[in-house]
Order: C-alpha cells, then structure tokens, then sequence
C-alpha cells in the first residue's frame, strides 16, 4: 500500500474489510467507498484491479472468486489459506489468463540480480537458510505457519537460486503454540540440498539469513535481502540494496496489468504454487514423519 500511495496514476476507490471500522480508517485518506463484503465490493465498486492484503489464513475464498470475475490482483503476503485452494486458484488464473502477482519481492531485489548473474547456470551445490523470527500472526504462530506465511519467502529465494525442488523432508521439535520450530531439508532436481530452519519462539535478535555456497565461494544474504556478502578465495565483496523491491514489483505488476500480459509479472500467481507445494509437502513431511516427492502433490 505504501509503494501504491507514492503513485499518482493509482487511485483507491474501495477498502473491503469485514470490520467497518478498519476499512474506514484506510478508507479515509483516500476517500474511497467501504464495503464488508467481498462480493458487494467486486459488483457495485467494479474495481480495475485489486490489492488483497490479509493474511493468508482470512482469505477464505476471494482469491477463487477474484480469479472468476477475471480482475487482476496483487496478493501480499505471500501463502494460502490452503494448498487446495491455492492450487485452484492457480488454475483459474492461468484458465482466465489474468495478471496476477504475488508479495515475493526478493525476485526484484537488485543484489538478488547480482547474484544470479554471478551464479550463471552453474548449479548451487548447498544452500542453507533460516527464518528466525516470530510471526505477527501470534494466534496462528505454530511452525508450520510460520513456514506456510513467512519462511515461504526464503523457499521462493530458495527456487529461485537452486531450481525446482524434488523432494522435501521436514523434522519438527517442539511443535506447540508456545515453542517450536522445524528444518526443511530439500532436494533439487538439479542435484544440489537445501535446509531451511524455523523458529517460533522468542530470540534476543531475529535472524534471516540465505547462504549459498560452492567451490572456492559463497554468497550471503544478511536481513530482508538487503545485503548481499561474497566471499572468495582471495576477496570478499560487500553489496547493498540500493532499490525498493516492493516498488519494482507494484511498478511491474501495473505494466502487465495495463498490458494484459501475464508473463511481465516475475512472481504470478501459479509461479508461486511451485513454493507453497514445497511448504505444503514439508507439512505432509512432518505430520506423516516420511520424506515428500513434490510429484505427489501434482
């Protein structure tokens, strides 16, 4: 919403939330209409596009009803009330041909770019991640939550450097509203691993970090992808993000919009359900104690 307030060829002109009192306190500054019903909002707002930005788990069906009447959306955050839904959300969208975006960011991140032009099309051997911070989502903070709603953006990092995942097996310890965590262990199909570690309980100092690593180097992330360290036998090179990702991605998303061209968008829609199957399998993982083919979620 902030990256949307600095353009001056967006206009608000409906805040749908089913408590009225919280859409009229967005409502306000832009003097758009309120509605507490989806549905209404969609037939008597006619919205030319749409922002969807509650957390997953309080999105029930609108992203479905969304993708049917054909609007272009933006959903952030990222994950899904369901991997069922999501997965025929996915489908409609790619049915309808509608521009749709998802809230993974990292994709624009400039020294996310650097980083891939330096990888080339070498394979990553290891990579290692971890999400160390508390959801804000307190009543729902289990860790598969925290992976489903948070984490998952490290996972699309993940997909991002490594390639598409083969197989996920996940070990939880702890898995309680009060404490938890889990690690994620994954398979490329391009031969390389991954682990991924969680945590929900409270830390002195959140931790997120990407680490990806090869022969003779290693690239690291530090913090929401704002520093980029690569480290090689005779030097080490420090990079900072310059840009704002999340204003790249609403600026690309408003271009495939008004294009009509759904491949301008660098994370859609069914882009992103290759990360939640990987999150949805780490789940099975975990409740079957059993390693997941992502092919049986296909």
């Amino acid at each position: 919403m902030k990256a949307l307030a600095q353009r001056h060829d967006v206009r608000l002109t409906a805040v749908c939330d089913p408590d009225p009192w919280t859409a009229e306190q967005v409502a306000a500054g832009w003097s758009a209409q309120v509605f507490t019903n989806c549905e209404t909002m969609l037939q008597e707002g006619r919205p030319e596009l749409l922002w969807i930005c509650v957390p997953a788990h309080l999105q029930t069906q609108v992203l479905l009803k969304v993708a049917e009447a054909r609007i272009p959306f933006f959903v952030e955050p990222p994950g899904a009330v369901d991997f069922a839904t999501a997965r025929a959300c996915a489908a409609q969208v790619k049915a309808t041909g509608v521009v749709s975006a998802v809230g993974f960011t990292g994709h624009y991140v400039d020294v996310a770019k650097e980083a891939r032009e330096y990888l080339g099309v070498n394979p990553v051997p290891v990579a290692l991640g971890w999400w160390l911070r508390q959801s804000e989502e307190k009543e729902t903070a289990t860790a598969e939550h925290l992976l489903w709603n948070d984490a998952c953006r490290h996972v699309d990092m993940l997909r991002l450097f490594c390639g598409d995942v083969k197989q996920v097996h996940a070990l939880g310890a702890g898995l309680d509203r009060a404490e938890g965590g889990l690690t994620v262990q994954l398979e490329f199909a391009g031969g390389g691993i991954g682990v991924l570690t969680c945590a929900t309980f409270a830390r002195p100092e959140a931790r997120l970090e990407l680490e990806l690593m090869g022969e003779g180097w290693t690239l690291n992330f530090e913090g929401d992808l704002s520093l980029l360290r690569l480290a090689e036998r005779d030097k080490t090179t420090i990079l900072r993000r310059l840009n704002d990702p999340a204003e790249a991605h609403v600026e690309a998303f408003l271009a495939a919009a008004a294009a009509g061209d759904p491949s301008r968008v660098a994370a859609s829609y069914p882009d992103s359900l290759g990360t939640l199957a990987v999150c949805q399998a780490a789940c099975l993982s975990i409740g079957e104690a059993r390693a997941v083919n992502l092919a049986e979620l296909s």
